[in-house]
């Protein structure tokens, strides 16, 4: 949410006194947001997706464990096993003879390396993703890339998890052994927010931003037993009250053990003993229901000053959250799941919309109106709402904008009042095309895709 209305800062106290006693000044002074004059023309179903979910089989008869990495070589540079070797996506051994998971890549990965290290023998080799599927047969590949393994012929399991410690992860932890990434170990994902759903803004992404790992936990036989998401505050241009949080739309609330690190201080958020949020059908997990909570270096300096943070104004905060038993990934999802920002307007703000454009008036602090990434739904608690004017249920916009954005990568969000299609050359192109042209528009090495000087 911008600050559309500085001329007005000295009127607006006087009318925010006012307004407390009389409900007839919603109607005085009112000054819409600033809204976009530019249309998106989609195709139908189009749901601004970035990445795609590859399902991973190894078929394996001898114990041996895997390193699976992920990448595109369709970026015009040349790409080193070095290069790929910083964006580890799993590590697990072959149970039954097989190993399967499902990932989360970038749309314009084309690319899967999978190391193997057996009792014996080390080798590697990178398979093209078909149909969103990839399947390595060992007895195909023995004939790569060989190296003696080195892997001692005393090695030991400590934990008795039936993984050696040299390829375990936790090799005291009977109840891990593996991690899983998303977006990849030591990478991030990145998700903005326009704040003012369900009316139509300026689409410049950059009220709520922020980047985020997940590293899931893994055990001896692949199974998640709980993760850690870490986030990053990049921008943070509101005058409101606004949470995050996300739902595992795959697990029931009684799945999960326990959550820590979520940051709370409004009490409109019910959570359960477990930490997740109460009277909900699946498991949604808050992460604030305040992003000013989060620690930060931010300090108010004037009624003229936007509020926008740089990225080193906010700290990291992780959130870890364990489950009662263990889950197949499949089953619980994919990370950053169903993300969303819970939207909360301040009363400085109210005074100036009207009832008709903005059905928020002037209910303060709530917990109903969610904006979620693009034909997402809402949680049990959300608002769902029929289409009407600028609005829409399925969190597109008349106009053909979104109100979130997903990217597999860091993104730098556009500066205040420039849209996303000045700031990102190829984004109406990529939008308009259904996502089959420029499917790496937000990629900075790339030529030509951003216009560096409207972004932070």
């Amino acid at each position: 949410m911008k600050k559309p209305f500085k001329n007005l800062c000295a009127l607006g106290l006087s009318i925010l006194l006012l307004s407390a006693c009389n409900p007839e000044m919603d109607q005085v002074n009112q000054v819409e947001p600033e809204e976009i004059a530019e249309n998106l023309s989609i195709p139908a179903g189009f749901d601004f997706k970035t990445d795609q979910n590859v399902n991973v089989t190894i078929n394996d008869a001898e114990y041996a464990k895997y390193d699976v990495y992920a990448y595109s070589d369709q970026l015009g540079e040349t790409v080193s096993e070095a290069d790929v070797l910083e964006k580890l996506i799993f590590s697990g051994i072959t149970k039954n003879g097989a190993l399967q998971q499902t990932i989360n890549l970038p749309k314009f990965y084309n690319k899967v390396y999978i190391r193997r290290n057996g009792e014996s023998t080390f080798s590697s080799t990178s398979l093209t993703i078909n149909n969103q599927e990839v399947t390595y047969n060992n007895a195909e590949y023995k004939s790569t890339t060989t190296s003696s393994s080195q892997k001692a012929a005393n090695d030991v399991d400590t934990d008795g998890d039936g993984v050696l410690d040299t390829d375990d992860a936790y090799p005291q932890d009977p109840e891990k052994a593996f991690n899983m990434y998303t977006p990849s170990e030591g990478s991030s994902g990145s998700i903005a927010f326009e704040d003012l759903w369900p009316s139509t803004g300026d689409y410049d992404f950059n009220d709520v931003a922020f980047t985020y790992n997940a590293k899931v936990h893994l055990n001896a036989d692949n199974l998640a037993v709980g993760f850690d998401f870490t986030y990053h505050i990049t921008t943070n241009n509101t005058t409101g009250i606004n949470g995050i949080g996300f739902e595992i739309e795959g697990l029931a609330p009684n799945q999960i053990e326990s959550v820590s690190g979520q940051k709370f201080s409004r009490n409109f958020i019910n959570v359960n003993a477990n930490g997740t949020e109460a009277n909900q059908e699946n498991a949604v997990i808050i992460l604030t229901d305040d992003v000013w909570n989060l620690p930060h270096n931010y300090e108010y300096i004037s009624e003229d000053t936007d509020l926008i943070t740089d990225a080193g104004d906010f700290e990291k905060v992780t959130v870890s959250v364990k489950f009662t038993a263990p889950i197949a990934t499949n089953d619980m999802g994919i990370a950053p799941f169903n993300p969303f920002l819970i939207l909360n307007i301040d009363t400085y703000y109210t005074i100036f919309m009207s009832e008709s454009n903005d059905p928020r008036y002037p209910r303060g602090l709530v917990r109903d109106f969610e904006a979620h990434l693009p034909n997402m739904k809402p949680t049990t608690l959300g608002l769902s709402m029929k289409n009407t004017k600028d609005h829409a249920s399925n969190y597109i916009a008349d106009n053909g904008f979104p109100w979130a954005i997903h990217v597999m990568d860091s993104f730098s969000p556009p500066k205040p009042g420039i849209a996303i299609t000045e700031a990102y050359n190829n984004f109406k192109a990529w939008a308009e095309s259904g996502g089959t042209d420029h499917k790496d528009w937000y990629i900075n090495e790339v030529a030509g895709n951003i216009n560096k000087d409207s972004i932070y």
